[in-house]
């Protein structure tokens, strides 16, 4: 059975729009498993690193200019007539655990590498920056067109 957890409001708007942003460009909405697998890749989370070092240098965390190139603010509209899409539950608030583990991972490795672990608002607006968005969403569609590379690295 599958274990779902309710996350920071903050936290909850990034990954909704990281959800909202590949389905825009890609036509396809992603998985949360596809979310938290990228969320966990190396490249995206020296990404988000930098970024947070970036917001932190910047002093970022204390303003309230938002970054007009970030999806804000998701809505969700549900069509009942066509059945239930892939996350209606992450829509009501509820994620796989999978999600919270990715996050978990990002703020061990934001420890690691900055020194503090970011606060869930610094840590939503870096995954919600035009260039995180972009990565991740190239990283799923790579993966998507993909597959057999990445499952399994030996047999190849």
């Amino acid at each position: 059975m599958a274990v779902f957890v309710r996350l920071e409001d903050s936290i909850r708007d990034a990954i909704l729009t990281i959800m909202k942003y590949i389905k825009a460009k890609t036509g396809v909405e992603p998985t949360q498993d596809e979310i938290a697998e990228m969320l966990k890749s190396y490249f995206i989370l020296n990404e988000v690193g930098n970024q947070i070092k970036y917001h932190i240098k910047k002093g970022a965390e204390d303003e309230k200019e938002a970054d007009s190139s970030a999806i804000k603010h998701p809505v969700w509209k549900l069509n009942l007539l066509t059945g239930p899409g892939k996350n209606v539950l992450a829509r009501a608030g509820l994620f796989q655990k999978s999600i919270l583990d990715a996050i978990q991972t990002t703020n061990d490795f934001m420890v690691k590498a900055v020194g503090t672990e970011p606060s869930a608002d610094l840590l939503s607006k870096s995954l919600q920056s035009s260039f995180i968005l972009s990565e991740i969403k190239n990283q799923i569609d790579w993966q998507r067109k993909n597959p057999k590379k990445t499952e399994n690295p030996e047999k190849h």
